[in-house]
């Protein structure tokens, strides 16, 4: 990277790609740092990558995803899955992962990766909004990347075919067109929606099950009870035997697998009474 370029950044954290391998992540400054200004300071000639993290939704980062996907958000949401456009400087001036597969280089230096569309706050920005313009207008926004240990940085030719295979989702037409777009991805994974079954008004949990009879309308689950299931069950290695779904009570599991008119997209990481559904 130039010293033009790394002026404009500022260090936002670090993302592991491989065993021992990292990148460090940069995101420009100030807010008002325009992608022309980036690019006259050489950002193309980084390797074209996208990273995906889980992140705490701004209020502008949900005007963006909203002006290209749009419906999409759920009421209130506050977290989700999201795709960036990226470029990663190596120090010897090679790729940050290999082209061929898309896994870090043998003995890999460690890289520098820059996120265009991200901010550390909005300050000096207009908070806009463009529907796809091919993604080098100069909207940012200032979502949260809070689980760094959970982003996933893939090759354009890895990604757009995840997009074909109907995994991931992007609404440029290809490895997030431009250098300045981002899109929320489906959920990784699906729980049964047990919010506002529970006593209290909460998360049903299995020890606790409807009974209008009982004190509050619940009783205690019985071994083998089933009172407390909700439509949202799971096939595969979560399956039954004979390959049927089967419920797995109140627990995160790939989305893949789930069936049922009551499952909720969610992180794979969200366990029942985190928060209310469509907060995940």
């Amino acid at each position: 990277m130039n010293p033009n370029l790394r002026n404009m950044l500022t260090l936002a954290g670090a993302v592991t790609i491989a065993a021992g391998v990292a990148v460090t992540v940069y995101t420009p400054q100030p807010a008002s740092r325009t992608m022309a200004e980036l690019k006259d300071a050489g950002i193309l000639e980084g390797q074209r990558l996208v990273i995906t993290c889980p992140e705490r939704l701004t209020k502008q980062t949900k005007n963006r995803i909203k002006a290209n996907q749009p419906g999409l958000l759920r009421a209130s949401q506050l977290y989700g899955t999201v795709t960036r456009t990226a470029r990663c400087f190596n120090p010897d001036g090679g790729n940050c992962l290999r082209p061929s597969d898309g896994l870090a280089r043998v003995g890999n230096l460690e890289g520098e990766l820059v996120i265009p569309s991200l901010r550390a706050n909005l300050s000096g920005t207009d908070g806009g909004a463009t529907v796809n313009d091919g993604g080098d207008n100069d909207d940012v926004d200032d979502a949260m990347q809070f689980d760094q240990a959970g982003c996933v940085v893939t090759t354009c030719p890895l990604f757009d075919a995840e997009v074909l295979a109907g995994t991931k989702v992007d609404p440029f037409g290809g490895c997030l067109g431009g250098i300045n777009t981002l899109a929320l991805q489906p959920a990784p994974c699906m729980m049964p929606n047990g919010w506002n079954r529970g006593a209290d008004g909460g998360w049903c949990e299995e020890t606790e099950c409807l009974d209008p009879s009982g004190p509050g309308g619940y009783r205690p689950c019985a071994v083998g009870d089933t009172c407390g299931e909700v439509d949202c069950k799971f096939t595969g290695p979560y399956g039954l035997a004979d390959g049927g779904a089967r419920w797995n009570g109140f627990n995160a599991r790939p989305r893949e697998y789930s069936v049922g008119a009551a499952c909720v997209p969610v992180s794979c990481g969200v366990v029942a009474g985190d928060v209310p559904s469509e907060w995940l």
